[in-house]
Protein backbone atom coordinates (compact mmCIF):
# COMPACT_ATOMS: atom_id res chain seq x y z
CA UNK A 1 0.00 0.00 0.00
CA UNK A 2 2.73 2.46 1.19
CA UNK A 3 4.41 1.93 -1.88
CA UNK A 4 1.56 2.40 -4.64
CA UNK A 5 1.08 5.59 -2.46
CA UNK A 6 4.31 7.15 -2.85
CA UNK A 7 4.35 5.77 -6.53
CA UNK A 8 0.98 7.78 -6.89
CA UNK A 9 2.51 10.76 -5.94
CA UNK A 10 6.17 10.20 -7.62
CA UNK A 11 3.90 10.02 -10.19
CA UNK A 12 1.57 13.31 -9.48
CA UNK A 13 5.05 15.17 -9.06
CA UNK A 14 6.28 14.04 -12.44
CA UNK A 15 2.93 15.18 -14.11
CA UNK A 16 3.00 18.61 -12.18
CA UNK A 17 6.52 19.33 -13.16
CA UNK A 18 5.95 18.25 -16.80
CA UNK A 19 3.22 20.85 -16.62
CA UNK A 20 4.77 23.84 -15.32
CA UNK A 21 7.71 23.08 -17.87
CA UNK A 22 5.30 23.03 -20.95
CA UNK A 23 3.11 26.22 -19.15
CA UNK A 24 6.00 28.21 -18.65
CA UNK A 25 7.04 27.44 -22.83
CA UNK A 26 3.44 28.56 -23.11
CA UNK A 27 3.61 31.72 -21.42
CA UNK A 28 7.14 33.16 -23.19
CA UNK A 29 5.33 31.94 -26.97
CA UNK A 30 2.35 34.03 -25.87
CA UNK A 31 4.57 36.52 -24.87
CA UNK A 32 6.48 36.38 -27.97
CA UNK A 33 3.21 36.19 -30.40
CA UNK A 34 1.53 39.43 -29.28
CA UNK A 35 0.18 41.28 -32.53
CA UNK A 36 2.52 44.01 -33.82
CA UNK A 37 1.51 46.66 -35.58
CA UNK A 38 2.62 45.98 -39.70
CA UNK A 39 4.71 49.53 -39.34
CA UNK A 40 6.19 52.02 -36.36
CA UNK A 41 7.40 55.50 -36.42
CA UNK A 42 9.30 56.75 -33.39
CA UNK A 43 11.20 59.59 -31.87
CA UNK A 44 13.31 58.87 -28.79
CA UNK A 45 15.66 59.85 -26.18
CA UNK A 46 18.32 57.26 -24.96
CA UNK A 47 20.46 58.09 -22.11
CA UNK A 48 23.39 56.51 -21.47
CA UNK A 49 24.50 57.32 -17.25
CA UNK A 50 28.04 56.19 -16.38
CA UNK A 51 29.64 55.14 -13.09
CA UNK A 52 30.74 58.17 -12.48
CA UNK A 53 27.41 59.53 -12.58
CA UNK A 54 27.46 61.99 -16.01
CA UNK A 55 24.99 61.39 -18.01
CA UNK A 56 24.96 61.32 -21.86
CA UNK A 57 21.51 62.50 -24.34
CA UNK A 58 21.15 61.29 -27.82
CA UNK A 59 18.13 61.78 -29.59
CA UNK A 60 16.99 58.92 -31.89
CA UNK A 61 14.80 58.01 -35.11
CA UNK A 62 13.49 54.22 -35.04
CA UNK A 63 11.48 53.29 -38.39
CA UNK A 64 10.12 49.44 -38.14
CA UNK A 65 8.33 46.84 -41.06
CA UNK A 66 6.82 43.44 -40.46
CA UNK A 67 7.55 41.84 -43.98
CA UNK A 68 5.85 38.41 -42.09
CA UNK A 69 8.65 36.27 -42.83
CA UNK A 70 11.35 39.25 -41.58
CA UNK A 71 11.23 41.99 -39.79
CA UNK A 72 12.98 45.00 -40.74
CA UNK A 73 14.13 48.02 -38.55
CA UNK A 74 16.62 51.00 -38.59
CA UNK A 75 17.64 52.85 -35.81
CA UNK A 76 19.26 56.83 -36.95
CA UNK A 77 21.16 58.95 -33.90
CA UNK A 78 20.59 62.60 -34.88
CA UNK A 79 21.99 64.24 -32.07
CA UNK A 80 24.20 65.72 -30.61
CA UNK A 81 26.76 65.94 -33.55
CA UNK A 82 29.43 63.82 -32.99
CA UNK A 83 27.12 60.83 -33.23
CA UNK A 84 24.58 62.16 -36.16
CA UNK A 85 24.11 59.57 -39.05
CA UNK A 86 25.12 57.02 -37.26
CA UNK A 87 22.98 54.51 -38.34
CA UNK A 88 21.95 50.29 -37.54
CA UNK A 89 19.71 48.10 -39.88
CA UNK A 90 18.86 45.05 -38.44
CA UNK A 91 16.66 42.41 -40.46
CA UNK A 92 15.37 40.24 -37.50
CA UNK A 93 13.99 36.61 -39.28
CA UNK A 94 10.65 35.02 -38.09
CA UNK A 95 10.94 31.60 -36.14
CA UNK A 96 9.62 28.63 -38.06
CA UNK A 97 7.11 26.44 -36.10
CA UNK A 98 9.84 23.75 -35.52
CA UNK A 99 11.58 26.38 -33.34
CA UNK A 100 14.43 26.90 -36.00
CA UNK A 101 15.24 30.73 -36.36
CA UNK A 102 17.91 32.08 -38.95
CA UNK A 103 20.51 34.54 -37.48
CA UNK A 104 19.32 38.34 -37.65
CA UNK A 105 21.28 40.42 -40.19
CA UNK A 106 22.58 43.52 -38.75
CA UNK A 107 24.81 46.66 -40.22
CA UNK A 108 25.88 49.76 -38.42
CA UNK A 109 27.26 52.73 -40.32
CA UNK A 110 29.24 55.38 -39.16
CA UNK A 111 29.37 58.35 -41.10
CA UNK A 112 32.85 59.39 -39.61
CA UNK A 113 34.64 56.64 -40.73
CA UNK A 114 31.99 56.89 -44.23
CA UNK A 115 32.11 52.73 -43.31
CA UNK A 116 29.42 50.12 -42.99
CA UNK A 117 30.20 47.07 -40.55
CA UNK A 118 28.07 43.55 -40.73
CA UNK A 119 27.45 42.74 -36.70
CA UNK A 120 27.07 39.00 -36.84
CA UNK A 121 23.82 37.61 -34.97
CA UNK A 122 25.58 35.48 -33.02
CA UNK A 123 28.81 34.92 -30.87
CA UNK A 124 30.83 38.22 -29.59
CA UNK A 125 29.42 40.35 -31.85
CA UNK A 126 25.74 39.46 -29.85
CA UNK A 127 27.39 39.99 -26.62
CA UNK A 128 28.90 43.20 -27.58
CA UNK A 129 27.26 46.74 -25.65
CA UNK A 130 25.30 48.56 -28.58
CA UNK A 131 26.90 52.09 -28.81
CA UNK A 132 28.24 52.41 -25.78
CA UNK A 133 24.95 51.45 -23.73
CA UNK A 134 24.14 48.61 -21.12
CA UNK A 135 22.38 47.23 -24.57
CA UNK A 136 23.70 44.72 -26.53
CA UNK A 137 23.39 44.08 -30.11
CA UNK A 138 21.77 40.61 -29.26
CA UNK A 139 18.91 42.28 -26.71
CA UNK A 140 17.86 44.45 -30.13
CA UNK A 141 16.29 40.93 -31.54
CA UNK A 142 14.23 38.57 -31.14
CA UNK A 143 15.11 35.82 -29.22
CA UNK A 144 14.58 32.39 -30.67
CA UNK A 145 12.31 30.48 -28.02
CA UNK A 146 14.36 26.84 -28.85
CA UNK A 147 17.67 28.74 -27.07
CA UNK A 148 16.37 27.82 -23.70
CA UNK A 149 14.58 25.36 -21.24
CA UNK A 150 11.68 26.83 -19.40
CA UNK A 151 10.89 26.60 -16.03
CA UNK A 152 7.28 28.70 -13.92
CA UNK A 153 8.84 30.09 -10.78
CA UNK A 154 5.43 31.43 -9.86
CA UNK A 155 4.31 34.94 -9.42
CA UNK A 156 4.95 38.26 -8.42
CA UNK A 157 4.08 41.54 -8.92
CA UNK A 158 6.54 44.33 -11.02
CA UNK A 159 5.43 47.77 -9.95
CA UNK A 160 2.00 46.67 -9.11
CA UNK A 161 1.14 44.11 -11.87
CA UNK A 162 0.91 40.17 -11.51
CA UNK A 163 3.19 38.33 -13.17
CA UNK A 164 3.95 35.37 -14.12
CA UNK A 165 7.77 34.56 -13.24
CA UNK A 166 9.85 32.45 -16.08
CA UNK A 167 13.43 31.35 -15.73
CA UNK A 168 14.70 30.68 -19.44
CA UNK A 169 18.24 28.36 -18.80
CA UNK A 170 20.04 29.33 -22.15
CA UNK A 171 21.45 26.22 -23.85
CA UNK A 172 24.42 28.04 -24.81
CA UNK A 173 26.74 28.24 -21.60
CA UNK A 174 29.11 30.76 -23.76
CA UNK A 175 26.74 33.33 -24.10
CA UNK A 176 27.90 36.37 -21.81
CA UNK A 177 24.42 36.29 -19.83
CA UNK A 178 23.04 32.31 -20.63
CA UNK A 179 20.07 32.64 -18.23
CA UNK A 180 17.17 34.53 -17.69
CA UNK A 181 14.12 35.27 -15.26
CA UNK A 182 11.41 37.32 -17.54
CA UNK A 183 8.09 38.59 -15.61
CA UNK A 184 5.08 38.15 -17.92
CA UNK A 185 2.21 40.27 -17.16
CA UNK A 186 -0.68 37.71 -16.57
CA UNK A 187 -3.64 39.39 -17.95
CA UNK A 188 -1.91 40.80 -20.96
CA UNK A 189 1.82 38.92 -21.56
CA UNK A 190 3.75 41.66 -21.97
CA UNK A 191 7.42 41.76 -20.74
CA UNK A 192 7.52 43.87 -17.52
CA UNK A 193 10.90 43.23 -15.96
CA UNK A 194 13.93 40.71 -17.01
CA UNK A 195 17.12 39.58 -14.78
CA UNK A 196 20.37 38.87 -16.68
CA UNK A 197 22.34 36.19 -15.28
CA UNK A 198 26.17 35.87 -16.16
CA UNK A 199 27.87 32.89 -16.71
CA UNK A 200 29.01 32.49 -13.08
CA UNK A 201 25.17 32.60 -11.98
CA UNK A 202 25.33 36.48 -10.37
CA UNK A 203 22.83 39.17 -11.27
CA UNK A 204 24.73 40.92 -14.09
CA UNK A 205 21.69 43.14 -15.44
CA UNK A 206 18.08 44.29 -15.20
CA UNK A 207 15.86 44.83 -17.66
CA UNK A 208 12.78 47.54 -16.45
CA UNK A 209 9.85 48.22 -19.29
CA UNK A 210 7.82 50.95 -18.26
CA UNK A 211 4.90 53.75 -19.66
CA UNK A 212 3.05 50.58 -21.78
CA UNK A 213 0.57 51.71 -23.57
CA UNK A 214 -2.00 50.53 -25.73
CA UNK A 215 -2.61 52.01 -28.72
CA UNK A 216 -5.06 50.89 -31.50
CA UNK A 217 -4.98 47.52 -29.91
CA UNK A 218 -0.97 46.65 -29.75
CA UNK A 219 0.83 47.15 -26.66
CA UNK A 220 3.56 49.78 -27.13
CA UNK A 221 6.82 49.94 -24.26
CA UNK A 222 7.63 53.73 -24.37
CA UNK A 223 10.34 53.19 -21.87
CA UNK A 224 12.91 50.66 -21.68
CA UNK A 225 15.74 50.78 -19.09
CA UNK A 226 18.72 48.11 -18.65
CA UNK A 227 20.67 48.51 -15.65
CA UNK A 228 24.38 47.10 -15.14
CA UNK A 229 24.24 45.77 -11.76
CA UNK A 230 28.08 45.05 -11.63
CA UNK A 231 28.80 48.17 -12.93
CA UNK A 232 26.56 50.62 -11.71
CA UNK A 233 25.64 52.14 -15.31
CA UNK A 234 22.16 52.44 -16.83
CA UNK A 235 21.02 53.11 -19.89
CA UNK A 236 16.82 54.33 -21.03
CA UNK A 237 15.09 54.39 -23.89
CA UNK A 238 12.25 57.21 -23.54
CA UNK A 239 10.33 56.96 -26.82
CA UNK A 240 7.71 60.13 -28.05
CA UNK A 241 5.62 60.68 -31.64
CA UNK A 242 4.36 57.25 -31.95
CA UNK A 243 2.94 56.56 -35.19
CA UNK A 244 1.78 53.29 -36.24
CA UNK A 245 0.92 51.94 -39.63
CA UNK A 246 2.78 54.87 -40.66
CA UNK A 247 2.47 54.76 -45.24
CA UNK A 248 5.95 56.93 -45.08
CA UNK A 249 7.33 53.71 -43.68
CA UNK A 250 8.63 52.67 -47.07
CA UNK A 251 10.67 49.41 -48.29
CA UNK A 252 13.30 51.80 -49.84
CA UNK A 253 14.70 52.82 -45.95
CA UNK A 254 15.71 49.45 -44.98
CA UNK A 255 18.83 49.35 -46.60
CA UNK A 256 22.70 49.97 -46.49
CA UNK A 257 22.49 52.50 -48.61
CA UNK A 258 20.19 54.43 -47.56
CA UNK A 259 21.56 54.20 -44.97
CA UNK A 260 25.24 55.63 -46.46
CA UNK A 261 23.23 58.12 -47.94
CA UNK A 262 21.77 59.85 -44.49
CA UNK A 263 18.14 59.99 -46.61
CA UNK A 264 16.10 58.34 -43.37
CA UNK A 265 14.63 60.84 -41.36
Amino acid sequence: MRRTLFSMLLLLLVCCSLFAQESAYEIMKRARNLPEPRTTSETATLTIHSKKGKDRIRQVIMKSRDYGDVEKEVIVFTSPKDVSGVGYLMFDYEEKEDGSKKDSDSWLYMPAMKKTRRIAGSGSDSDSSFMGTDFTYGDMENRSLSKDDYEYLGSELVDGVSCHKIRCTGHDRSEKDPDRIAYIGQDDYVLRRCEYFDRQGSLHRVLTCYDIKQIDGYYIMCGMRMENVQSGTYSFFEVSDIDLDDAKVEDSIFTVASLERGIIR
